[in-house]
C-alpha cells in the first residue's frame, strides 16, 4: 500500500512533467493499462492514449498548475487519493480520484484517475 507522502511523490513527478509541457512524462506516471476519466476529454485506456491527451492538455498551459492531496487511504490491495487542481487564469479547478499500483519494477504508478471539473 502506498502512504500519502509516496502519492505526493508520484503527484509531484506528474505536476513538474505538466508544468514542463511533456507529455510522455505525465503518462510515465500512469500503469501501462491505465485508464483515465475526465470532464475535459473522452475516456481513454492505455498510457500512449494518455500521452496523447496530455499533449493536448499541456499545450494549452500548465506553469501555475497545483495539486494538493485532500484525502488519502489504503487497504492491503490498493492506495488511492483525492486531490484538488487548479490551473490558469482564471484557475480551472477540480478534483481528481486516483487509484495507485505498483509497476512490474515495484514503483507506484496510477492506474485510474479521474477528473472532476469544479465550477464554484
Amino acid at each position: 500500500m502506498a502512504t500519502t507522502g509516496e502519492m505526493r511523490v508520484l503527484l509531484q513527478k506528474y505536476l513538474e512533467a505538466y508544468r514542463k509541457k511533456d507529455a510522455a512524462g505525465c503518462a510515465a506516471c500512469f500503469a501501462l493499462n491505465a485508464v483515465l476519466y475526465s470532464s475535459y476529454a473522452a475516456p481513454v485506456e492505455g498510457r500512449d492514449a494518455i500521452e496523447d491527451v496530455h499533449r493536448n492538455w499541456v499545450s494549452e498551459g500548465g506553469a501555475d498548475k497545483t495539486l494538493d492531496i485532500l484525502r488519502a487511504g489504503s487497504d492491503r490491495e490498493s492506495s488511492w487519493c483525492v486531490a484538488r487542481f487548479s490551473d490558469g487564469d482564471p484557475p480551472n479547478e477540480g478534483f481528481s480520484l486516483n487509484v495507485f499500483e505498483r509497476n512490474e519494477n515495484g514503483a507506484w504508478v496510477i492506474s485510474v484517475s479521474s477528473l472532476s471539473e469544479y465550477e464554484g
